[in-house]
């Protein structure tokens, strides 16, 4: 039995009200980063959605994943919060045409298959597993004003009660990636010529 065809008006309205409302919430991510996103929901919750958003205005080398089908990893040290809201967005979610992945990163683990990593823990900024991962295809996030100057590449800072980021060309460079123009049109401070 065929639905009858006010049904399927009422369906095609209703998946359509909620690609609506979804590009709604991620143009009012972005567009609202030009002043911050106030922290109203949890700090943990907004970073994992940045985390998330980055990687629309990112490019990764081929050679920075094993194969074809390799999944993009978002890797977290240091703060179990933002990993498991991070798991939860990711799920049957793509970008750049690859499975994404989330999964929690300890001092010590290898970074090869990680390609954007959050650091919750600034003392963890400084430890040499981290500094040996630096001059690879790693998208280095982290938290803080000092942050950029320990080597990240994306770092959150709270200004006015809003979650900001500031962004460094010469860790960016570092790392071989290219970032979109306008991501970094979005940062409240771009730092270092490359």
């Amino acid at each position: 039995m065929r639905p009858a065809r006010s049904d399927l008006h009422e369906a095609r309205g209703a998946a359509r009200r909620l690609v609506a409302a979804w590009f709604a919430l991620v143009a009012a991510l972005f567009a609202g980063s030009a002043s911050g996103q106030p922290l109203t929901g949890g700090a943990d919750e907004v970073k994992a959605a940045y985390l998330y958003r980055f990687l629309a205005y990112v490019d990764w080398p081929d050679a920075a994943f094993a194969g074809p089908n390799a999944p993009l990893v978002i890797g977290v040290a240091g703060n179990d919060a933002v990993a498991a809201e991070l798991a939860r967005v990711v799920v049957g979610r793509t970008a750049h045409g690859r499975p994404l992945a989330a999964r929690r990163v300890a001092p010590g683990d290898a970074l090869d298959d990680v390609h954007v990593l959050y650091v919750g823990d600034a003392a963890l900024l400084r430890a040499a597993w981290l500094q040996r991962a630096r001059d690879r295809p790693l998208l280095i996030v982290a938290d803080g004003f000092t942050a950029l100057d320990a080597g990240a590449a994306i770092a959150f800072v709270l200004v006015e009660d809003r979650l900001r980021f500031d962004a460094s060309l010469r860790a960016i460079d570092r790392a071989g990636l290219r970032v979109s123009s306008r991501l970094l049109a979005l940062a409240q401070r771009v730092v270092g010529a490359p």
